[in-house]
């Protein structure tokens, strides 16, 4: 992840003139063939990425460092900016909502939340308007459903966030990838971790 890490001084710019702007994201591209065939090294792709950019952060939070990076109440933040994480990797099937669209390499997309309020998001909501959409967040779930690339929409608005940044397979919210935990592979046969555990 050498490589990533001689962006963080461009991330820390883009984060600097990012709201004023309006810029909505910043990219790290992954090797494909490393990190984009198989969702669990996917995940130790994405851990390391995003722990380099911690380990790198200016005002010295480390976000990747804490204890309850897996549960409710952490967030991915870098130089006091929360920062919504979103991932898509060769490895996902095309009706799957982190498809990456016949690339070889995956991808890390930093999202700053401030890019939700610009854009008028709203607040999360389990409730979508299939028939009428009228929020933008109705919008985006109606237009991935219509592209047959429909997302489990959690039922409840405050969950682990860590829990969505590397999606499993089969996204039912029945399974999780556990990206931030070691390198080691998983046995054979795991199809991740049930999250009734969480």
């Amino acid at each position: 992840m050498v490589n990533g890490c001689r962006s963080i001084p461009a991330l820390i710019k883009f984060l600097a003139i990012g709201e004023h702007l309006h810029l909505d994201g910043f990219v790290f591209e992954l090797p494909g063939e490393e990190f984009g065939q198989d969702v669990h090294k996917f995940g130790q792709g994405v851990r390391r990425i995003l722990k380099c950019i911690s380990d790198h952060d200016p005002a010295g939070y480390h976000c990747m460092n804490k204890s309850y990076l897996n549960k409710i109440g952490w967030t991915f933040e870098f130089s006091e900016i929360p920062i919504f994480v979103t991932t898509f990797a060769p490895c996902y099937p095309s009706n799957h909502s982190r498809f990456a669209f016949g690339t070889k390499n995956a991808f890390v997309l930093l999202q700053p939340m401030y890019s939700f309020v610009i854009h008028d998001i709203g607040k999360d909501t389990p409730l979508t308007n299939w028939d009428n959409p009228t929020t933008i967040r109705d919008k985006i779930r109606v237009a991935y459903k219509e592209n047959g690339r429909l997302y489990h929409i959690r039922q409840v608005v405050v969950y682990p966030t860590a829990h969505d940044i590397v999606k499993p397979l089969k996204d039912s919210g029945l399974t999780l990838v556990e990206w931030w935990k070691s390198e080691e592979p998983p046995k054979d046969g795991d199809k991740g971790t049930s999250v009734e555990n969480y």
